[in-house]
């Protein structure tokens, strides 16, 4: 029963990851439902229900999607300009983990914002900033 709601978070991470990767990787080609804002958004109120435990795996994961939103925005600004050169182009291929791992899960909530992927990572990290704060917060108390 102590973990139930760890499993909870964790399935429905599984769940928001496979319905959201395809969407995600084709993103305008392929349109988002409200399926895929459903899953996005019973993830995002576990994990930030989840955060009320302070614990200390969900502070690091969410130091690590804060990471990879800026990290995705970074160098997908940039990418237009590293194409062609081959040491910028195995860096732009470093935020594909981080983008599928991170940002995959809570993509069906950019059907409310239709921003490209690069922004809407920038966006996610602000997500995980504020679970990183209620996390802290919660510890604290």
């Amino acid at each position: 029963m102590k973990y139930l709601f760890l499993i909870l978070l964790i399935g429905s991470y599984l769940l928001a990851f496979s319905i959201n990767l395809i969407p995600s990787i084709k993103h305008p080609d392929l349109t988002i439902g409200i399926f895929n804002l459903l899953v996005t958004i019973l993830f995002m109120v576990l994990l930030l229900l989840y955060s009320e435990k302070g614990s200390k795996i969900l502070k690091i994961f969410s130091i690590f999607g804060v990471i990879s939103g800026v990290i995705v925005f970074v160098i997908t600004t940039f990418e237009h300009d590293m194409i062609g050169n081959g040491i910028l182009d195995v860096i732009v291929s470093i935020q594909y983990p981080f983008y599928l791992i991170f940002i995959t899960p809570l993509f069906g909530g950019n059907i409310l914002f239709d921003l490209s992927y690069g922004t809407y990572s920038l966006l996610m990290s602000l997500f995980y900033g504020v679970v990183i704060g209620l996390t802290v917060y919660f510890k604290k108390n």
